[in-house]
């Protein structure tokens, strides 16, 4: 048994993602080592921080501008390549220090958590809610998340070597919505090797469960294709959104339950 809680522990105590007991453990342990309590006051001093210099909306107000700009300089300039438009907000992503997840598939039992294991290509990705009454913070993969009224969410991603990006949700009635980008096929991920972040937010309508998914692949999926996909997982799954397999196409997914008001 290791002396210390691991980061990742502390990280999971300080957004309240832990069941009780388990939080009442950890929490004990942080309370009597004195190593472990400076590791959780430095997260939760860095999420305060984050969140009164950043906050959600000039966050996702951020990565608008940012593509905005973009689309202003690409009008500009003879286009090298057709989505230059659509690449991510470089100067967004230096904004904001995030708490970013190994991108990861998800298994046989979706209700357990998943384990952090890096993927091909060494891709990770992030959903970040955010926008209403309470604290930003960041979903699990494989975990359901509950949303409050008036949350919205926004995707990011490291990508690794992968090349293409593309999201879309499924809610409990099986409907499919392609997120990013809404048509045509999967596209370019933005250059770099930072964190980047897909443009715009989401706000999901309705009640009950829905799942997002990010795929991010070596070539250019065909959004029809996701989508097909998608609903091919729904009905395997028997209508149970919260108990949906990954998607049968290439590439690497990350997949996150949101239970909405």
């Amino acid at each position: 048994m290791s002396a210390h809680e691991s980061e990742w522990n502390l990280r999971r105590l300080s957004a309240g993602e832990l069941a009780a007991a388990e939080a009442a453990r950890v929490q004990a342990h942080a309370t009597a080592c004195e190593a472990c309590a400076r590791t959780l006051r430095g997260i939760e001093e860095a999420q305060s921080r984050f969140e009164a210099e950043v906050p959600f909306e000039r966050f996702e107000a951020g990565v608008e501008q940012a593509l905005r700009r973009q689309e202003r300089e690409a009008a500009s300039r003879p286009p090298p390549r057709r989505w230059v438009a659509t690449t991510v907000a470089i100067a967004a992503s230096v904004l904001v220090v995030v708490l970013v997840r190994p991108l990861m598939n998800t298994g046989a039992d979706p209700g357990a958590i998943v384990s952090l294991n890096r993927i091909k290509g060494g891709a990770v990705a992030e959903l970040r809610i955010g926008g209403g009454l309470g604290p930003q913070r960041e979903a699990i993969p494989g975990r359901p998340e509950a949303l409050e009224y008036g949350e919205r969410v926004m995707l990011g991603y490291k990508a690794g070597t992968l090349r293409y990006v593309a999201a879309l949700s499924v809610d409990g009635i099986g409907e499919v919505t392609p997120l990013f980008p809404d048509a045509g096929s999967s596209v370019p991920v933005a250059p770099g090797n930072g964190q980047h972040w897909l443009p715009g937010g989401w706000e999901f309508t309705g009640s009950g469960a829905e799942r997002v998914i990010m795929v991010l692949s070596d070539e250019p999926l065909p959004v029809d294709t996701l989508v097909e996909a998608t609903r091919r997982a729904f009905a395997r799954a028997d209508g149970d959104v919260e108990r949906m397999a990954e998607l049968e196409v290439p590439g690497a997914q990350t997949h996150w339950v949101l239970q909405k008001p």
